[in-house]
């Protein structure tokens, strides 16, 4: 839950920090996936396959900072 809260918090700050060019680069993102996903037609059975990751630095460091204050508690 800590990892999730801290991706999530790094998410935030790099939405809030795109408008800003000295610090656009933590919101550069790399999207490592299947995209478009992949269907499988089977006539009686449609199967969708697909997922994509999307990282940024600052979600990167978010995590960072949630695993680290998590282990101060």
């Amino acid at each position: 839950m800590v990892v999730v809260s801290g991706g999530v918090l790094g998410s935030v700050i790099a939405e809030a920090v795109v408008g800003y060019p000295v610090l656009g680069f933590l919101a550069r993102e790399v999207r490592v996936g299947v995209d478009p996903p992949v269907t499988l037609n089977l006539r009686f059975l449609s199967i969708t396959l697909g997922g994509l990751l999307r990282l940024n630095l600052a979600m990167v460091l978010g995590v960072i900072v949630a695993v680290w204050i998590y282990r101060l508690l």
